[in-house]
């Protein structure tokens, strides 16, 4: 595959995640990943994530920290390749309340590898 090709399956990879996520379907947003999987986010602390259960667990803490929004928007979207297989996703977003009020706009980072032929996630931060 080439760079271009890489870069856009990253991106379908993360649109992917981000659906399952958005819709609550945890087991489809745990297929996205491998471990160990690091995570930062709204939590005080980084959390390593060993296996789909403790994935699960750390997205219900990672939720339960995060700004209370509505809906979130996403921005830019940009995809760098950092080592042969390894790309750096860096996503600008907005996260609005029920009223449209803005709650909370910054920027999420995720890490990404190639695993048999495809993308998996590997880092949340």
């Amino acid at each position: 595959m080439s760079l271009a090709d890489d870069e856009r399956r990253v991106e379908q990879v993360y649109r992917e995640y981000f659906q399952a996520l958005g819709s609550g379907d945890m087991d489809a947003l745990a297929e996205k990943f491998t471990f160990p999987a690091v995570f930062k986010g709204f939590l005080d602390d980084v959390t390593i994530a060993t296996d789909k259960a403790s994935l699960l667990s750390t997205y219900r803490s990672l939720i339960a920290a995060a700004p209370k929004a509505a809906h979130s928007k996403l921005g830019n979207v940009e995809v760098a390749s950092v080592r042969p297989g390894v790309y750096m996703l860096t996503v600008d977003y907005e996260q609005y309340g029920p009223d449209q009020t803005l709650v909370y706009a910054g920027k999420a980072v995720y890490f990404m590898k190639r695993l048999n032929d495809d993308f998996r996630l590997f880092a949340v931060i």
